[in-house]
């Protein structure tokens, strides 16, 4: 996991979603170093927490384990979060499918995708902790593998809009459950992780 540069994940209370990824692990003293999040609230809940419970996606399996006593602490200059190694990690095998965050069907989420000088609208449908999702959209649209989708534009009606970028993987076609033709787009985020985060918070929190 720190040599892939996973992300690692934290669920609190209330509904905080620590994202984070591991910079350094000590067997010997029995300590590991991660990194902030992002979203300030999140390290503020995680640094008041007795205990942390982290989950991680690393090599098509899924991994849990806890961290003790996490507190500030800083390396070669560089603020971060130090935790006790576990005594153990849980792993499962898993699917990828099941790895993803699924957006609702009601959701009242816009996405608004550019291409060069064309734009038209497409719907984020999942997205994984590694940034690999999946958008439905017109099939008419010309998209290919290598296509980069830059500064997609995401909006609901509670958060300002942000914007996104995306590479586009592979493009097949499906038959909607109304009948309608579309495009399925497998994409890759290629965003800064802050962007990632704030798509995945996006989903987790306030969709899900």
């Amino acid at each position: 996991m720190l040599q892939d540069r996973d992300a690692v994940t934290a669920r609190l209370p209330p509904q905080v979603l620590f994202l984070s990824q591991l910079l350094y692990v000590e067997p010997v003293r029995g300590y590991m170093l991660l990194s902030y999040s992002d979203h300030k609230p999140a390290n503020a809940a995680a640094l008041a927490s007795r205990s942390l419970t982290f989950r991680c996606n690393h090599r098509g399996a899924q991994f849990a384990f806890k961290g003790d006593g996490p507190r500030p602490v800083s390396q070669a200059g560089r603020p971060c979060i130090q935790c006790g190694l576990p005594t153990a990690i849980l792993g499962m095998q898993q699917r990828r499918a099941n790895t993803r965050v699924h957006v609702p069907a009601e959701a009242p989420v816009d996405c608004e995708v550019r291409m060069g000088l064309q734009s038209f609208p497409a719907r984020v449908m999942d997205v994984s902790l590694d940034g690999i999702g999946m958008l439905v959209t017109d099939p008419t649209i010309p998209l290919c593998a290598g296509t980069r989708l830059e500064r997609a534009r995401i909006r609901h009606p509670q958060c300002e809009p942000f914007f996104i970028d995306f590479e586009v993987r592979y493009v097949s076609r499906i038959t909607l459950p109304g009948g309608e033709r579309a495009s399925r787009v497998g994409c890759m985020v290629v965003s800064p992780r802050a962007v990632l985060e704030e798509l995945i918070r996006l989903f987790i929190i306030d969709l899900a």
